[in-house]
């Protein structure tokens, strides 16, 4: 018969065996999303993912929850800080949510005219932004854009005075923006991003600032079947991980890990300028959506406005020395650019 300590001995190396094989075994790291299942963003993540899984040989696993179904960004931002997501790809939107420097990306509008003033002025900032984001418990993988925000309404409207008879939709806990839009005489209406569809169809707001590639694949243009063509505002967005689930990793893990998403945030980048316009003629060509572009005369209208509010907007919704150095940035880019 075996002794007892034979039978101990066993019992203990099977126990070895057993945790190394489940240690071994791929923990599944969380990230969600707005942007829709099936979307060349929740592609390029899943792909992102596979790679993650490769450079760690194994030691995690990457599950991605699409199309908001783990709800709106400060959600997703909440669940992140409580250990029930791990990251998320996140707007600019919500990354404000996590530090308002960032709104100085996508909260102000006609700030950037074009793709190459938006890289400059990311590229000088985005380390400042960085260190702030990691000072809330989060760390930046990699910053994408993909496009320009358009409006889009029930009711064909041209002139910032016609937005102003509107009921707009305003992100809902951002009592800063809705400040604002208050005070530049706009009738913002306050609602989770998720309800954005439903709201349209009830008519609790009839005119949305939103990508042309979200209208597309919530059907948006079927309540909202009129867009205002001009770039309102850029679409920025990024991978973010929580601290304490990034520190889990080694120094090389994270290495090639950050690597795998600076590769799917340029992917992400080509492909989500490319599919914003490709929205619009999709839109237009088989579900009649009616695009209205700007005259130089209106175009000078919306400008104003918007020159109008950046005084409001710094200290605001843009802390003033984030402001500044944006600014800053930004003549310097135009003055090398001329």
């Amino acid at each position: 018969m075996r002794s007892q300590r034979d039978i101990f001995l066993t019992t203990v190396l099977l126990g070895v065996i057993l945790l190394g094989s489940l240690t071994s075994m791929a923990a599944p790291l969380r990230l969600a999303t707005l942007a829709p299942k099936d979307t060349s963003f929740d592609k390029t993540l899943r792909k992102m993912g596979q790679t993650w899984r490769q450079e760690t040989n194994g030691k995690t696993s990457l599950i991605v929850y699409a199309g908001g179904s783990q709800g709106s960004e400060s959600e997703l931002i909440k669940k992140m800080r409580i250990n029930r997501l791990h990251a998320a790809l996140l707007t600019g939107i919500g990354l404000s949510d996590i530090d308002d420097g960032v709104a100085v990306f996508q909260k102000v509008p006609l700030l950037y005219r074009n793709f190459e003033e938006l890289e400059y002025v990311m590229g000088k900032l985005s380390p400042v932004l960085e260190k702030r984001i990691l000072d809330q418990g989060f760390v930046v993988l990699t910053w994408i854009d993909s496009g320009w925000v358009r409006i889009f309404s029930k009711n064909p409207l041209l002139t910032p005075d016609d937005m102003r008879q509107s009921k707009l939709f305003t992100w809902s806990g951002d009592p800063q923006q809705t400040d604002l839009l208050k005070k530049m005489g706009f009738r913002p209406i306050p609602i989770e991003s998720t309800e954005i569809v439903s709201s349209l169809t009830t008519g609790l707001v009839d005119t949305v600032p939103m990508p042309p590639f979200y209208a597309l694949a919530s059907q948006t243009y079927s309540s909202a079947p009129y867009m205002l063509d001009f770039n309102y505002a850029p679409i920025i967005g990024a991978i973010v991980i929580s601290k304490r689930m990034w520190e889990r990793f080694s120094e090389e893990e994270r290495a090639a890990m950050k690597a795998a998403a600076e590769e799917a945030g340029r992917e992400m980048t080509v492909s989500g300028r490319k599919e914003s316009e490709e929205s619009i003629s999709v839109m237009a060509d088989s579900f009649g959506l009616k695009s209205n572009q700007l005259n130089d005369n209106l175009r000078e209208q919306w400008q104003s406005v918007s020159t109008e509010a950046y005084g409001h907007i710094r200290d605001n919704t843009v802390p003033g020395e984030i402001w500044d150095q944006a600014i800053e940035y930004l003549q310097e880019y135009r003055a090398g650019a001329n």
